[in-house]
């Protein structure tokens, strides 16, 4: 999820902070992970859908189902915003504590 109100050390706001610094460069991982990103008001709508509604059970994925890498987001960002930085790909490490690739089921969500 990202949008306003995130974590000054998420992604994105880092990236924010970086354009708005005038950075040359922005360091990031090799940026190959898969995710799941929405924004945030895309969340909350689903949120009031799922809790209004009273025909599906369990659990239900609050996602797009729309696997992206991280690199792809965030050339995408770059582009929609109409800014230009260098990403240095690579410079920090994957995580080991975290898979490369996950993203959500949309299925109980479509039927909501």
């Amino acid at each position: 999820m990202y949008g306003v109100g995130q974590s000054p050390k998420s992604l994105l706001s880092q990236l924010e902070k970086a354009l708005a610094d005038n950075e040359d460069s922005f360091n990031m991982s090799g940026g190959e992970q898969i995710r799941d990103y929405l924004p945030v008001e895309k969340v909350a709508e689903y949120i009031v859908k799922i809790a209004l509604q009273t025909q599906i059970n369990g659990i239900v994925h609050c996602c797009s189902g729309q696997p992206i890498s991280v690199r792809k987001l965030v050339e995408d960002y770059l582009e929609e915003r109409g800014a230009n930085i260098t990403l240095n790909l690579g410079y920090y490490p994957y995580t080991d504590y975290e898979p490369m690739c996950f993203w959500g089921d949309t299925t109980k969500l479509n039927k909501i």
